[in-house]
């Protein structure tokens, strides 16, 4: 396929150093990223970008022109039936007089090769800074986790698995042989001593950068590190720190426990507190280095984003889990772009080079001078249409946007680094469904084939809406699919997640005994009855357990143990209680969290509990107290609110109670278990109830995780925001394969409870969606 290629030479540029200064107020150079008719494409006039596109339309072939312009096929051929094109006027009049097609196809072509002299112009200066860092770094040694000289350069942020020496050599240029010596009660491991030294050699070149190494491999103590050597190397200045909710109380923590000499103040609180927090901060005698707030507080209020963005100025800013500033069009981001710093640090532990549409986003966030005028043009040239086999872009051309991170980025992998780190055990726990279960299970089957049938397929295109259609719409297809995979899944997890057990003639004599309370004494029974009918088994045992007028309807306790992963999860906990090692215990479901809550009260069991409604000044007292209660033997967390930023070593088992559509989400929360500190083997062992849709779940998840392997080395290969469309693409092959089942076995099938879903066509299917998914991006 012909590709647009700028044939004209670029102009020869005066190459720029980056300012290397000993004198500390003048380290950071001022890399605005060369002359604004550099960034624009520097000579590239209209009329040879005219005169280029002339040409490529007399070559171009039919496909070619269809990938690039995004025109019709029909319309492709039309141009090629206009052949040949002496010059721009002759083609644009040939066009014009044509009926259907325009010049505009011409006109949009030119704006291309445009985007294209901004995209090379920007990409020959970022070769160029990882160049000249290079000749720093280099003497570090190749194999240190550094992204800059990789070998494993079209990936940019990796190394191979043989590298294994991880600090700087003596007497290397520019690197650290020491942590602060204002720091305390820790040793910089080698690597975390390269990440130091690669921090600070960016920041006094005034590069702002990202710190993206795997979870668990200490991001924040580097980030601390660094504040601590700027304050030992006398340099003035007050920085600020952007963190997610769960980890504000962690980073305070953490800054007041390995570098006491750092002032370091928390901006949260009620909107009182704060107007106060702001007076104080501002104070003439306050005497602070950093400051630590929320995303939500620094993005919130008018008064709270003038204070971060006009009233404190700030030397620096770190943003910890900084892929959530992927969207360059969200209120987040446009709102912390307005704080005005020097230099800014990204830190995730997600790797960012698999998505060129955030990457674009995260670049010109953290450089904005020198990305902004051509982002607008690498977003074009990056969009893949969905329908197309292959991008439009040569694949030279993406194999060096995909490096144009490659100076700003290090990334380092466990398995890179830590040589002591004990060993990482995986297993599956099939657990059988008890008695009711499986009624509740084939109940839900029932309704599916039902409502299924109901439910068109995906493909079929809708019928057209009319003013007159006064009937009522159906459900759409989207939610109807949601609750059909939710009923199953819940079937899987617990009974009483259903109202199945009080029935409505019970409810109705409830209804009529909760009167006599004080609380509802002004209630009107036909509302009470409603409001019942809705809740589930679990929330009216709950109800019957906190009022005495209905305490009599109360089930039996064993009903909280009537479930096979309760049964499973009971007899892994007393196994591991005689090992003397303690339990994570994750769920999606805060519903879920609850029962195991009264089935760890009826064993006479110690647990704490951390969910998304967990108080942020209350999270981190809970990671506290697990770490040093010993005989607190569980940890119930919600897969989100606890699977990111908070250590748990104390714990040597993770149990994940129920699967997240993306597998990675759940690698993550077995992190919190797994990451320096952990000194016990680690048993990551997920719960799959045998013969349900979990089966398949599990099964496309496996699946996700090879593509992975395959299209991005191991490593995740979709963001955070696409897990939309993980989920939805492995929703819609559960449901085909789940209609097709049912359409197939008959009531037959629901009687023997269908177990797997997804055959080995679905699973071909699901696999080239995901890859169109993976390689478009």
């Amino acid at each position: 396929m012909s590709s647009p290629v700028l044939a004209r030479p670029a102009d020869s540029r005066r190459k720029r150093r980056l300012v290397e200064s000993d004198e500390e107020d003048e380290e950071q150079a001022n890399w605005s990223g060369g002359s604004d008719s550099e960034a624009n494409g520097g000579g590239d006039d209209v009329e040879w970008r005219e005169a280029e596109a002339v040409k490529w339309f007399n070559d171009a072939e039919a496909k070619a022109i269809v990938e690039v312009t995004a025109c019709s096929v029909e319309q492709a051929d039309i141009i090629l039936s206009l052949r040949p094109f002496s010059d721009p006027a002759d083609l644009r009049k040939k066009m014009g007089k044509r009926k259907g097609i325009t010049a505009r196809i011409f006109d949009d072509y030119v704006d291309i090769l445009e985007g294209y002299a901004k995209v090379d112009t920007l990409l020959t200066r970022c070769e160029a800074v990882g160049k000249e860092l290079l000749e720093t770094v280099g003497v570090w040694g190749d194999t240190s986790g550094s992204v800059i000289g990789s070998a494993a350069g079209s990936r940019a942020g990796s190394v191979g698995p043989e590298a294994r020496q991880v600090g700087p050599p003596a007497q290397a240029k520019e690197a650290l042989q020491d942590q602060p010596a204002n720091m305390q009660n820790l040793s910089l491991k080698d690597y975390q001593l390269y990440g130091l030294s690669w921090l600070y050699l960016l920041y006094r070149k005034g590069l702002s950068c990202i710190l993206a190494d795997e979870m668990g491999l200490g991001k924040t103590i580097q980030v601390i590190a660094l504040y601590a050597l700027m304050k030992e190397k006398g340099i003035r200045g007050r920085h600020l720190v952007v963190v997610p909710s769960s980890t504000l109380e962690n980073w305070l923590r953490e800054f007041r426990r390995f570098a006491p000499s750092i002032n370091v103040q928390s901006y949260y609180g009620s909107q009182a507190e704060r107007q106060l927090r702001r007076a104080e901060l501002r104070s003439d005698d306050a005497d602070w280095d950093v400051l630590i707030t929320t995303y939500n507080l620094a993005q919130g209020a008018e008064a709270d984003r003038k204070f971060f963005s006009k009233k404190v100025e700030f030397r620096t800013c770190v943003f910890d889990e900084g892929h959530v500033l992927k969207n360059y069009q969200s209120q987040r981001y446009q709102h912390l772009m307005q704080i005005k710093v020097p230099w800014r640090l990204m830190l995730t532990g997600t790797p960012l080079q698999n998505n060129l549409q955030e990457l674009v986003s995260l670049l010109n966030f953290l450089l904005p001078k020198y990305f902004s005028e051509a982002q607008e043009s690498l977003r074009a040239i990056f969009k893949v249409k969905a329908d197309a086999s292959t991008s439009f872009l040569s694949r030279e051309r993406v194999s060096r946007a995909k490096t144009m991170m490659t100076p700003f980025v290090l990334r380092r992998r466990k398995d890179q680094v830590l040589r002591d780190l004990p060993k990482k055990t995986e297993r599956v726990e099939y657990c059988s469904l008890s008695h009711t279960q499986t009624e509740i299970y084939r109940d839900a089957l029932k309704r599916s084939r039902k409502e299924l049938v109901e439910v068109p397929d995906e493909d079929e295109p809708a019928k057209k809406k009319t003013r007159s259609s006064k009937a009522p719409q159906a459900k759409q297809p989207a939610d109807t699919s949601s609750n059909v995979l939710m009923d199953l899944r819940k079937a899987a997890l617990h009974p009483m997640l259903f109202r199945k057990r009080y029935t409505d003639a019970k409810l109705k004599v409830m209804a009529k005994d909760c009167l006599k309370e004080p609380e509802f004494a002004e209630s009107r029974y036909d509302y009470v009855v409603e409001d019942m009918s809705v809740m589930s088994d679990a929330e009216l045992q709950v109800f019957c357990e906190k009022y005495k007028s209905v305490h009599k309807h109360k089930l039996s306790d064993k009903s909280w143990l009537d479930s096979g992963k309760v049964d499973t999860l009971l007899k892994l906990i007393a196994e591991y209680r005689s090992q003397g090692r303690r339990i994570l215990v994750f769920s999606q479901f805060v519903q879920v969290l609850d029962i195991l809550q009264h089935v760890l009260d009826k064993e006479g069991l110690r647990y704490l509990v951390l969910t998304g409604s967990t108080a942020v000044d209350v999270r981190q007292s809970l990671v506290d107290e697990f770490s040093e209660e010993n005989d607190i033997p569980v940890f119930l967390l919600s897969t989100k609110a606890g699977g990111m930023g908070i250590n748990l070593t104390a714990a040597s088992v993770v149990v994940l109670f129920d699967q997240d559509f993306n597998p990675h989400n759940d690698r993550q929360a077995a992190d919190r278990a797994y990451r320096i500190g952990q000194k016990r083997d680690v048993d990551i062992i997920k719960f799959i109830s045998r013969g349900t849709i979990e089966e398949d779940i599990y099964r496309l998840g496996q699946t996700k995780l090879a593509l992975d392997v395959a299209v991005a080395g191991g490593e995740e290969g979709t963001q955070e925001g696409d897990e939309g469309k993980i989920e939805k693409l492995m929703k819609a092959t559960l449901i085909g394969a789940l209609r097709k089942k049912l359409a197939a076995d008959g009531d037959d099938g629901v009687i023997a409870g269908t177990t797997q879903l997804v055959d080995s066509e679905a699973e071909e299917a699901f696999v080239k969606e995901e890859e169109k998914v993976l390689n478009g991006i």
